[in-house]
């Protein structure tokens, strides 16, 4: 994968693919996967390498086990969580590092693919780095920034961003004028002109839940007992 590249239909239908087989993969695998890419930045890039961890301690107390929910008719009833499809995540140039690696997790984690839209040489080349071996082939594509309008208009299905309110309010009008499903938007905005560069979402702990889908499974048991007891209520006059 090449630190910049232009973006093509190509780009979709592998990253459609390769999330196709992630988002079934076992949540203890993508973690694995991820703590990967956190060892290969340890060294060079302590802080980045610290924001995975943090994501991922978070990801695994909201994400890694279903929720058994109330069956009152004796069925079973698990909630559980599944990714999106692609995730667009359009990077500014000079966006702390810090900011954009949150979203990067977070999205992988909730088991979306995801197609960066950065002209960030230091840092495309950074992820590059860290995610070759760790991560399956596909599963996250960097193309140059301003594809970002293309992208969007491909069938993605959650948006991120790192920026300026400016381009937030641009990416906001595009994806109203964008046709099929709604698409989330999870951005965070900076203001480079403070010395602060305060960046909200990146320590956010439920970030990750922004990137993810709801889902229930329903295992019926009253067939052979359950609770028949209500199930006769029904009956009487």
């Amino acid at each position: 994968m090449q630190p910049i590249t232009r973006f093509s239909e190509v780009t979709v239908f592998d990253a459609q693919t390769a999330w196709e087989q992630w988002n079934l993969t076992d949540y203890t695998f993508k973690s694995e996967c991820l703590l990967s890419v956190c060892r290969n930045l340890e060294q060079e890039q302590p802080e980045l390498s610290a924001v995975i961890k943090y994501h991922l301690q978070q990801a695994q107390l909201r994400l890694a086990e279903p929720k058994l929910m109330p069956g009152p008719t004796g069925e079973t009833n698990e909630l559980y969580t599944a990714g999106r499809g692609i995730c667009v995540l359009i990077v500014e140039a000079g966006m702390p590092w810090a900011a954009v690696m949150a979203q990067l997790t977070c999205a992988v984690i909730a088991g979306n693919a995801v197609i960066i839209c950065s002209d960030e040489m230091g840092l495309n080349q950074c992820i590059e780095t860290a995610i070759t071996t760790a991560l399956p082939a596909h599963l996250v594509h960097i193309v140059a920034y301003d594809s970002y309008q293309a992208v969007l208009r491909s069938d993605v299905r959650i948006a991120s961003f790192v920026g300026s309110t400016m381009t937030e309010l641009s990416i906001n009008r595009l994806l109203a004028q964008k046709d099929g499903v709604i698409v989330p938007f999870v951005a965070e905005t900076i203001d480079l002109a403070s010395e602060e560069k305060e960046c909200i979402l990146a320590h956010d702990p439920c970030l990750v839940l922004r990137f993810i889908t709801e889902r229930t499974r329903t295992i019926n048991i009253t067939a052979v007992g359950g609770n028949a007891t209500l199930l006769e209520l029904g009956n009487q006059h």
